[in-house]
């Protein structure tokens, strides 16, 4: 069995998205006997590695400077005989990329569409990006990956999210409310105070992120209202999903969950890499869109609120959603990544 190295980063700047899809991947490579080794640039997520039993190399180097990394990562793929290195960053060039490949094989989490980077093997797994794959096949440029894998069915989530969705139920009894790893417009608080004044039976499930720094204040806020529960950093996020029947969340890898969890959800964008992602769920009606916070805050708010309405005065709509997102995410991406990178690395 072969060494695979998997560089990624989590910090309160980028949150956790890379480093968790990552981690599902490893979790595919290490149940088919592989060797699975995490190289960060530092050591916020240090831990939750250790405890899943990856080994964990820190680097001591600030994340977003790559280039000045290089040889020292190189000697460890070195000394641990790599085979293979999965790197997931938006933070690279591709002088990084054809030194690491000297070294071993190389595959590259693409969300950005660049394709730009001569990995051996590029994931791009934006939902409908699949149609693409016959002008890239047809490039003869030499910067472009000699194989792409692309599409909602390559989304790396967790082995959990393959399981079935429960079953609909006639009226929104709960709603999940999240933002992912980080908060920084304060959304958390403004989508739970509309949703406390919109829907003020309904449970709401509030998950904030790791890097979460207004905690008191939601506590506070649920200490007077027991219809609302607070989580921090849970590593079981799919258990409180398919408890609700309703879900407000940013854009990123929660969404690719929340479809494989089959709830309906009203989402918004926060960062520029989010966009493209997050319209093409809601172009193919498996979310409905109610707009990027750095325009307006206040306007998504009502329209978060406008649209959470819309799904609770139509439970067929409702239902034929979450039936729609959980058909088109399955949750078994992980395992298709790894088998990929598995014949890569057995290729010569």
């Amino acid at each position: 069995m072969k060494t695979i190295a998997i560089r990624a980063d989590a910090n309160e700047t980028i949150a956790m998205g890379h480093l968790m899809r990552c981690m599902s991947i490893a979790f595919q490579l290490k149940k088919a006997g592989h060797t699975v080794i995490f190289i960060l640039a530092e050591n916020y997520a240090e831990n939750l590695i250790l405890q899943n039993n990856f080994p964990c190399i820190c680097m001591s180097r600030i994340y977003n400077h790559k280039d000045q990394e290089l040889e020292e990562l190189t000697a460890i793929l070195t000394r641990h005989k790599a085979a293979c290195i999965l790197v997931d960053s938006y933070d690279l060039t591709s002088a990084y990329i054809e030194r690491l490949n000297k070294i071993c094989k190389t595959v590259y989490i693409d969300d950005l569409q660049h394709f730009e980077y001569p990995a051996h093997l590029t994931v791009y797994y934006r939902y409908g990006a699949e149609q693409m794959q016959e002008a890239l096949d047809s490039s003869k440029a030499p910067q472009h990956a000699k194989r792409y894998l692309l599409g909602i069915r390559y989304a790396p989530l967790r082995e959990v999210f393959a399981a079935a969705a429960p079953p609909a139920r006639e009226q929104i009894e709960q709603i999940l409310i999240t933002t992912g790893g980080t908060d920084p417009y304060e959304m958390l608080i403004g989508i739970l105070k509309t949703m406390q004044q919109a829907f003020p039976a309904v449970k709401k499930h509030v998950v904030a992120g790791k890097f979460y720094h207004n905690l008191p204040l939601l506590h506070k806020i649920a200490a007077a209202d027991d219809t609302v529960l607070i989580y921090h950093d849970i590593p079981d996020i799919d258990r409180v999903m398919r408890q609700c029947d309703a879900a407000v969340s940013a854009g990123g890898g929660t969404l690719a969950e929340l479809c494989a969890c089959g709830v309906p959800t009203v989402c918004f964008t926060l960062a520029d890499n989010q966009l493209d992602g997050t319209k093409a769920y809601a172009d193919a009606c498996l979310v409905l869109y109610a707009g990027d916070v750095r325009s307006s805050r206040d306007a998504v708010l009502q329209t978060i609120t406008a649209k959470m309405e819309l799904l609770q005065d139509d439970p067929a709509y409702r239902k034929c959603m979450g039936k729609r997102a959980k058909e088109a995410v399955d949750g078994r991406g992980a395992s298709r990544i790894a088998e990929e990178i598995i014949q890569l690395i057995q290729e010569t």
